[in-house]
């Protein structure tokens, strides 16, 4: 089967812009005739010139971008499955940028601003470096992302970045059901990537979160200036459907980021 060139398009525009001008030259008639072939010829130029200036090569498959993030999520989830550690995720703001705490149980230690991956003192934790951060990053960088902190407005912008940014679902839904946050991504686009990591564990996606998962929560967490954590991950594959649940217990010695 012949593959598609991407530059055919314009290689054919080009050479019959040739081919009009010079029927052009060739005939010299100086008419309305004349005039039309150096138009066309001249548009199909400029488009030609256009096709190879903009193109920016065959997109990446959906399929391969997603396992690229999976094992370093199942590692790192292992990592500290071998701790002992078995609570979930905790997406905390910290002076403009997001900390994941991931505690041996359920609480969450009142004070992790030390450089440390490890908060043996109080209630025991792993602080790690979300997986969404270069992500994040880029987005706020190259792209000018504001996360807003009214709730509507919060909500529209994780749509936004599903949707429009990342281009990874076909419809993102985003909604406040009592005090959890609920985001639901209609045709996923990396499906192949959750039954990777799921295939290890479910327990992977909660206690880490693949760099979608993670910048949803961080997006969440800076928007509400409060910590959330994965209540729960939920993946539909015959569907296509991932859903993620965010909640916002309070920690242990409350007062990182402001309350809603």
């Amino acid at each position: 089967m012949m593959q598609n060139n991407p530059y055919r398009g314009a290689f054919l525009l080009i050479v019959a812009a040739a081919v009009l001008l010079a029927i052009a030259a060739a005939t010299g008639r100086g008419d309305i005739t004349t005039a039309t072939l150096i138009l066309a010829g001249a548009g199909c130029f400029v488009t030609g010139v256009f096709l190879l200036a903009l193109h920016k090569g065959e997109p990446l498959d959906p399929g391969i971008a997603a396992l690229l993030p999976a094992q370093g999520t199942i590692t790192i989830a292992t990592l500290c499955a071998d701790l002992g550690v078995q609570g979930d995720a905790w997406f905390i703001p910290d002076e403009g940028t997001v900390i994941e705490v991931i505690p041996v149980g359920t609480a969450v230690p009142a004070a992790f601003k030390d450089d440390y991956s490890f908060i043996t003192s109080d209630a025991c934790a792993v602080r790690i470096t979300p997986t969404s951060a270069p992500l994040l990053a880029h987005l706020q960088e190259k792209h000018a992302l504001e996360i807003p902190d009214e709730d509507d407005a919060l909500l529209a912008c994780i749509i936004e970045v599903c949707d429009d940014l990342l281009e990874v679902a076909e419809k993102t839904e985003a909604k406040r059901e009592g005090a959890n946050i609920v985001v639901t991504l209609h045709g996923y686009r990396l499906m192949d990537g959750c039954r990777a990591v799921r295939a290890a564990s479910p327990k992977c996606c909660t206690m880490v979160g693949c760099p979608v998962c993670s910048l949803i929560a961080a997006i969440a967490a800076l928007g509400t200036g409060g910590a959330v954590k994965f209540e729960h991950i939920g993946v539909d594959e015959k569907k296509g459907v991932l859903r993620i649940i965010l909640t916002r217990p309070e920690p242990r010695g409350a007062g990182h980021g402001n309350s809603r």
